[in-house]
């Protein structure tokens, strides 16, 4: 054994069959409401199934550091193209705002792309109930004044009072706009269901279920699809290791405890956690043990030392770098077969809800941390996994990267 192994981390052992039953068990609890399940949380609006042609909506993206809005047009095939887009800076993001200030921003940005009385999609990163309204900042945005109320009124009521009356908002999360991107694109084969999948600063996942499997929310149209989202990040039923426990005691709230062994905020900390154990436990030199242990990093740098992008970010020998790559490199295995797991329960889910059990599933995944990881061959991971666990159920699958996904989804969900 090694240390690793001893302290229970291991790729080679997870067992992503138990670990995908446990995660279906979980989301369809979450959809009945049990209280172990997932939140698998219910968009405010349902699919008509039919993507718009000839036809053009707004479309605003608020994520944690920047804003975008854009006009995204629908053509006679349905194929969406992005018009005008416009940038700024999310405001709370660099300090306290008021709420005129927030709302301001926000219009100085939407402002030329909205006309009195139209709707737009709102693609808003952000947790907010069924009503709209915000239950907390995440991301570090100080905008206190804004939480408990509803983010869609509020966008209108400053549209109205700068001149642009009548518009209704239809705020959708993230996740769910790279859903709707995904039924947007047009595929080479025809579709046994859709996926969103983000694997960036956090992870979320999403896809379109059938009313009916709602129970806990019996007032949906009757044989309509709802877009859900399954908040994936609070997964809790599968084996973690002693770093995990650890990180998770020191810094964790219960909430989000898959997302903090796949994101990329988490990982840099997750590695760090090794790498102090490891030095306490004498794998090193006193020196690169000092050096280790004053220290913490971020995930982008220990996917650049591992990658050998930057090979000079830890200071020692040839041997100890070779050490410290075999530490890290199963972090970012896990990490890939953990977000195949995540993918390949919502791909089953989605197949389920279209009474499929064959075809191909459309998964459109966003996120730096999954394309741009480069320590590992993370998508072929990925794609490795997910093959194995899909095409058993006589399922494949068709990953995507698709460009203004949020702008796109905002757009669609404007339509429905």
């Amino acid at each position: 054994m090694g240390f690793l192994q001893d302290n229970g981390f291991d790729p080679a052992t997870i067992d992503a069959e138990a670990i995908l039953r446990s995660f279906m068990k979980d989301m369809e609890a979450g959809l009945r409401g049990a209280p172990e399940g997932l939140p698998m949380l219910p968009a405010g609006f349902t699919l008509t199934g039919e993507v718009p042609r000839d036809v053009e909506f707004p479309a605003f993206d608020v994520g944690g550091t920047n804003i975008r809005s854009a006009r995204v047009r629908f053509d006679a095939q349905g194929r969406p193209r992005v018009l005008n887009q416009l940038r700024g800076f999310m405001p709370g993001s660099r300090g306290p705002v008021d709420r005129e200030t927030f709302y301001r921003v926000l219009c100085d940005v939407l402002a030329p792309n909205i006309r009195p009385g139209e709707t737009l999609g709102y693609c808003f990163s952000y947790p907010v109930d069924l009503e709209g309204r915000l239950l907390f900042w995440t991301k570090g945005i100080q905008a206190q004044s804004i939480i408990g109320s509803d983010v869609r009124q509020g966008l209108a009521d400053a549209l109205a009072a700068r001149g642009i009356p009548g518009c209704r908002v239809r705020v959708l999360n993230d996740t769910v706009a790279a859903l709707l991107a995904a039924i947007a694109h047009e595929g080479s084969a025809e579709r046994a269901g859709c996926v969103g999948f983000i694997l960036g600063t956090g992870s979320n996942t999403a896809y379109a279920e059938r009313a009916a499997a709602v129970p806990k929310c019996p007032g949906l149209p009757p044989g309509s699809f709802v877009p859900i989202n399954c908040e994936s990040g609070n997964f809790l039923h599968f084996p973690r290791s002693l770093f995990d426990v650890r990180y998770e005691s020191a810094s964790g709230n219960g909430r989000g405890v898959w997302e903090r062994c796949i994101s990329g905020v988490n990982l840099g900390a997750l590695g760090t956690l090794i790498l102090h154990g490891a030095a306490e436990e004498g794998l090193f030199s006193a020196g690169l043990r000092a050096n280790l242990l004053s220290r913490t990093f971020t995930n982008i740098e220990l996917d650049d030392f591992c990658s050998g992008r930057r090979p000079d970010l830890i200071y020692c020998s040839a041997d100890e770098a070779r050490i410290l790559r075999g530490l890290l490199l199963p972090l970012y295995e896990r990490a890939a077969i953990f977000s195949a797991i995540n993918i390949a329960a919502a791909a089953l889910a989605a197949a389920r809800a279209q009474g499929r059990r064959s075809g191909v599933v459309r998964v459109n995944a966003d996120g730096s941390t999954f394309w741009k990881t480069a320590s590992v061959p993370f998508v072929d991971i990925v794609r490795k996994t997910l093959g194995r666990l899909l095409a058993p159920r006589g399922l494949d699958f068709e990953l995507l990267r698709i460009d203004d996904a949020p702008l796109v989804g905002a757009a669609l969900a404007a339509a429905h």
